[in-house]
């Protein structure tokens, strides 16, 4: 459900190009003939097994150039073909005849792909020769900031509550302290803040936010908020204690085995600090020691079951556990860094244990 707002942004990006193309075949017009936008719909058709694979068409019938452009219905199709090529050449860096990227195209970029975390990524079809180009998030701020000093782009974590403002019946804000980007002002409903918000002070708040940010990576502003709610007492206590005991580990100097034992990494510490904010229901039943080779190791029950989520000295993971009582084992499963892959087997595995 998350990456449906993906389909009207790529369908605004791919409008955007067949401008372009009816610009190109029509030079003594100025404008697209009125209709246009309309005669360029999609269906969703279809949900392809595989990860996330949408199958669109163009309702030619529906939709058809017949009934909004008359007398254009087969010019248009060739159009829609030479847009999504272009669509593929600026996703895949090609060279060619490419256009520049207006205000039309990064508003459509800002929003195609902005939920997209560090093991995700966008794959089209080039329909000429079979080639797949993917767009990640990488590849994304390359094409924006190309274009212009910001981005717009998912963030999701948990911060501090340290202030409230409610400026009017329409307008308020809350003020949430991040380790990533300092403290953000964030508008939210006035009535949520007099029910949520007032008198919870210093407490977590775990948010989902649309934002934008600099080329460097610097925070501008909240674009959109997707969520955003105060976290339980007793979660927000537990995983305080988690992240005190983060802290204690960073502490560490190397020898700290009896004359062995390496350093704890930052890579090691974001990684499980990353996995402690998105998976903060378990913070009380987590024990968290160091590693000899600079890595983190979170170990908890759940169920029948003893897991250990293991962090190594370069920021990726590992899970593995055994049966308490019985002969089960769970081998271990690497993954390369905290992303919606390992999250996602994480949940189904503490699924299937109960």
């Amino acid at each position: 459900m998350e990456v449906l707002s993906d389909l009207p942004a790529f369908r605004d990006l791919l409008v955007s190009y067949a401008k372009d193309e009816w610009r190109r075949r029509h030079e003594d017009r100025e404008r697209v003939p009125k209709g246009f936008d309309k005669s360029l719909a999609f269906d969703l058709i279809d949900i392809a097994p595989g990860s996330a694979i949408p199958k669109l068409e163009w309702n030619r019938h529906r939709n058809s150039g017949q009934v909004n452009l008359p007398g254009f219905a087969d010019e248009i199709e060739e159009i829609v073909e030479s847009a999504y090529s272009d669509v593929v050449a600026l996703i895949g860096g090609h060279s060619g005849r490419v256009s520049a990227l207006n205000s039309e195209k990064v508003r459509a970029l800002n929003h195609f792909g902005a939920g997209l975390r560090d093991d995700e990524k966008i794959e089209l079809l080039d329909r000429v020769n079979g080639q797949v180009v993917s767009l990640d998030a990488h590849r994304r701020k390359q094409l924006i900031t190309g274009a212009r000093e910001t981005y717009q782009t998912r963030l999701e974590g948990i911060g501090k509550l340290i202030g409230t403002q409610i400026k009017s019946e329409e307008e308020a804000s809350v003020t949430v302290r991040t380790s990533e980007h300092g403290d953000i002002t964030i508008p939210v409903d006035p009535i949520q803040v007099k029910e949520e918000f007032d008198g919870n002070l210093e407490q977590d708040v775990q948010f989902v936010l649309l934002v934008e940010l600099d080329s460097q990576d610097c925070f501008r502003r909240v674009a959109d908020v997707l969520d955003i709610a105060v976290v339980d007492s007793e979660i927000s206590a537990a995983l305080s204690a988690c992240r005190k005991r983060l802290e204690e580990l960073r502490s560490l100097e190397a020898g700290w085995h009896n004359g062995v034992g390496k350093q704890v990494t930052d890579d090691a510490l974001h990684a499980a600090e990353a996995f402690l904010t998105k998976r903060t229901s378990f913070c009380a039943a987590y024990r968290l020691y160091p590693t000899e080779g600079g890595g983190i190791l979170i170990d908890f029950e759940h169920g029948n079951w003893d897991y250990s989520v293991e962090f190594s000295a370069t920021g990726s993971v590992e899970m593995y556990g055994v049966e308490i009582e019985g002969d089960g084992e769970l081998g271990p499963k690497e993954f390369n860094f905290v992303g919606e892959v390992f999250l996602t087997a994480f949940d189904d595995r503490i699924s299937a244990s109960g």
